[in-house]
């Protein structure tokens, strides 16, 4: 897997490949069976700020039979107050993929605009989102963004030569602007972030063609242990990675055994437990522990939550459609996102955003 995930922009598809290959996939992502357009909307992440305000960020689109390759891309963006969601006009071009908010009104949201080959960053400080300038990147796009305090946010995502070949891109925010930052802690050069407490986080990736890893704390990055990967994996980054505090984390390596390894803040633990399911990600959020998300075998959203040393099923509220879930974040109750859709008789597949309440 790549870089998160291979990005929440073809989530389902990158969970699926894990394991095999589903019907409903083929058609949502490659197949183009007919000249009518047909939504292909979704929402790929969420942060609340404060226990009564949560906002969820994805993407609008249309095109022919539902082809996600030849589309132009919208942002989507939702509010939640009062138990309530609502969609909030954002004029900026392009899709959004993540977003973090290391403040109460202090939000990031990050993607990218396929049409124009360049990042997109949007904050929001209280009273309206704003777009912020990104470093001049041809042919790039943001998937991931955590912050450590309001002066010390990561976004991570890529880049696409004419080539073919794809490049890692990763920014930072000093308080003042956003500027491309080449590696953390003296060589990582991170795929996954997670920054779950004021003033720390902990970042997965690659040194020197290794997997390493590295924790902010006090204000300066550190190298640490890499989570041990499965056996005949060595040196695998894990895909699935999320923080609750800085002394429990979980990094996990999709297949047919899931395997989970657990940080305390200073050792990596194993537990391997089988489920035959298609994550898409792995969501923490406090004192509400973590989550994995994503589909079951017969292609409904799939929510589990990690108890003790294991992950537990929790109920999910019905679907009328197919559907998944790719992230998780938790106010005054818990809010995971993804999207819901199918199959037109004509082979078409389609895709709405699916906003589910979770206990």
């Amino acid at each position: 897997m790549s870089r998160r995930q291979l990005t929440i922009l073809v989530a389902v598809l990158a969970a699926l490949l894990v394991v095999g290959v589903d019907v409903w996939a083929v058609h949502h992502f490659g197949k183009n069976a007919a000249t009518k357009t047909y939504p292909d909307d979704y929402l790929s992440a969420v942060a609340c700020p404060t226990a009564s305000q949560c906002w969820a960020v994805g993407q609008i689109a249309s095109a022919p039979g539902g082809n996600t390759l030849g589309e132009r891309r919208g942002p989507l963006l939702k509010l939640q107050t009062a138990g309530h969601w609502q969609t909030v006009a954002l004029a900026t071009p392009g899709a959004l993929q993540a977003i973090a908010c290391p403040g109460a009104a202090d939000c990031w949201a990050v993607g990218g605009n396929a049409a124009g080959g360049t990042a997109v960053i949007e904050h929001w400080t209280g009273g309206a989102w704003q777009e912020v300038p990104s470093p001049v990147v041809p042919g790039s796009q943001l998937d991931a963004v955590s912050c450590a305090s309001a002066r010390a946010c990561w976004a991570t995502g890529g880049t696409q030569a004419h080539s073919g070949a794809a490049g890692g891109l990763l920014e930072q925010w000093n308080g003042t602007r956003w500027a491309i930052a080449a590696a953390v802690a003296g060589g990582v050069q991170p795929q996954q972030f997670s920054c779950p407490g004021s003033g720390y986080c902990l970042a997965l990736g690659v040194r020197d063609g290794v997997a390493a890893a590295a924790a902010y704390s006090g204000g300066h990055w550190s190298a640490v242990r890499p989570p041990p990967a499965p056996p005949g994996r060595s040196g695998v980054v894990p895909s699935l990675f999320g923080c609750a505090s800085p002394v429990m984390c979980l990094a996990a390596f999709p297949g047919s055994d899931l395997v989970t390894d657990v940080w305390n803040g200073s050792a990596w633990t194993t537990v391997t437990s089988s489920k035959l399911t298609y994550p898409v990600s792995l969501a923490c959020a406090g004192d509400r522990g973590c989550w994995l998300l994503g589909m079951t075998r017969k292609d409904r959203p799939l929510a589990l939550r990690w108890q003790a040393a294991g992950w537990t099923a929790v109920a999910v509220p019905p679907v009328r459609h197919r559907g998944y879930l790719s992230a998780l974040a938790c106010g005054s109750r818990c809010w995971a996102v993804g999207g819901q859709g199918g199959i037109r008789r004509n082979g078409a597949g389609y895709t709405r955003p699916l906003i589910a309440p979770l206990t």
